[in-house]
This record gives C-alpha cells, sequence and structure tokens, in this order.
C-alpha cells in the first residue's frame, strides 16, 4: 500500500505542476450510469438461546458490547466511471479509536467501492435459484464520509487514481519480474476478500427472495444463518438504470 500512494503522491504533484498556470473550471467527477439503490432490507439472525429467528432493519445498529460490529449498510448500488463498473456500499463501519489498546469502540460512516469484473456482473444479472455468488474483486477502496475532503466527486477520482498507479506499478513488476510476482505484489496491497456473498432461493412462503451478507463479514459459510434479504424484485435494483447518477 505505500507504493501505491506513493504513486498517488507524485501523480498529484504532476497534477498541481500541470494546472499551476490556469484557473479553468471544470465539472465534477461524476459517474456515467448508476444503478437503483438497494436501501431496505431485513436482517435475520437465528437466538441461539430460544432457537427463534428474530430480524431488525438493515440501518438500525443495536448494541452487543465492546469490540462487537453490527450488520449494517445503508445503501448499495452499480455505478459505472471511466468505462468502469463498480459495486458501492456506503454503511458504518466499527473499529477501535485505539486498537493497540481496544479502547473506545466506535463506528464511522463510510463509503466503499469494489471492481466488478465483467464475469462478476453477469453472475449478479444471472443469480439463479439455490446458487451462492462470491463477489471477489481485485480492486476496493474506501473513505470515511466524515472527512473533511469527502465528496463522492472526489472519493470517484480518488479511487481512480489509485487504481491507475496500482496497474502501472503491476505492469512495471510484471516486466521485470513476471506475472506471479506482480499478481502477489498486488495482492500484499489489496488482499483478497469476500465483498458481497449471495443466494437467491425460494423462501417458505413460496417467494422468490435473495439473501447476502456484506463486508465485513461476508463469509460463504454464513449465508443460510445470518444475512439480510429482499425481494427478488428489489435484488434487480441493482441491475436498473438510475434516473440521477450523482450521490452523496
Amino acid at each position: 500500500m505505500k507504493k501505491v500512494f506513493f504513486l498517488l503522491f507524485i501523480a498529484t504533484i504532476v497534477s498541481l505542476v500541470g494546472n499551476a498556470q490556469s484557473r479553468t473550471n471544470s465539472d465534477p467527477t461524476a459517474l456515467s450510469y448508476k444503478s437503483k439503490e438497494i436501501k431496505s432490507a431485513l436482517y435475520w439472525q437465528q437466538n441461539s438461546k430460544t432457537g427463534r429467528w428474530e430480524s431488525r432493519k438493515n440501518t438500525k445498529r443495536i448494541y452487543l458490547g465492546e469490540g462487537v460490529a453490527i450488520e449494517n449498510f445503508n445503501s448499495i448500488f452499480i455505478g459505472e466511471y471511466n468505462n468502469k463498473r463498480y459495486l458501492f456500499l456506503d454503511f458504518y463501519r466499527y473499529s477501535w479509536r485505539y486498537p493497540a489498546l481496544k479502547k473506545e469502540w466506535m463506528y464511522s460512516r463510510t463509503i466503499m467501492a469494489a471492481l466488478l469484473s465483467d464475469d462478476d456482473y453477469s453472475h449478479l444479472s444471472s443469480l439463479a435459484t439455490n446458487q451462492t455468488l462470491s463477489i471477489i474483486p481485485r480492486f476496493y477502496h474506501s473513505m470515511y464520509k466524515g472527512h473533511a475532503e469527502y465528496s463522492f466527486p472526489f472519493f470517484l477520482s480518488l479511487g481512480e487514481t489509485l487504481l491507475s498507479a496500482t496497474e502501472t506499478l503491476y505492469k512495471s513488476n510484471k516486466r521485470a519480474y513476471g506475472e506471479e510476482y506482480a499478481n502477489k505484489e498486488w495482492k500484499k496491497d489489496y488482499p483478497p476478500i469476500n465483498f458481497i456473498v449471495l443466494k437467491r432461493i425460494t423462501d417458505s412462503d413460496g417467494q422468490d427472495v435473495v439473501r447476502f451478507i456484506l463486508y465485513p463479514k461476508a463469509l460463504p459459510e454464513l449465508i443460510d444463518y445470518t444475512y439480510f434479504e429482499v425481494d427478488y424484485s428489489v435484488y434487480k435494483n441493482l441491475l436498473t438504470k438510475d434516473k440521477k447518477v450523482s450521490y452523496k
């Protein structure tokens, strides 16, 4: 990751130097395409004491003690920027303010973007009944939405710069040391993660529904035990064009 941020720093300096003589205004960075959003879902989990299934809204963050992260999300959608397709996740991320001491358990409003391959999007579009699908992106990045510099256009351009820097480093490593080494170095900066795990089923009431788990707890082996759930018609929001391309 240090290599990526070094290249990001160089790219920023070059950009500043190139624009030093000009005050030409430009349009803010924006998506070229945005899907409709999934903003409402029920989170289901079986109570270990009573054996009963209990649900809550995806935005409700109950307190279960220090060090316990609560699965949640505010919005999920797919967007396209610079001819690349991303799955966006707006959620509250949990962490220790002082990790070494494990003190002050806190949460922060975060936006995260995962690069989708054509195969990823095809699998999302053709999700079959009883199929479990894991999306493991090659590239992803996130930003705290409460940061003084945060804006969605800045988040998009920052991600593009990081991806470009990583791809440049990958090509350099591949030429110098071979593809295996280049892939190994890429994975050091972006370790493989399950960004989302999904399963489409017909429930006991005969309804066509999709269950899913999101980063950072998206594990395929948990999909039948703890998950968000929406009707398949709502899931198709991810595959349906929105009238707007903006997001905050």
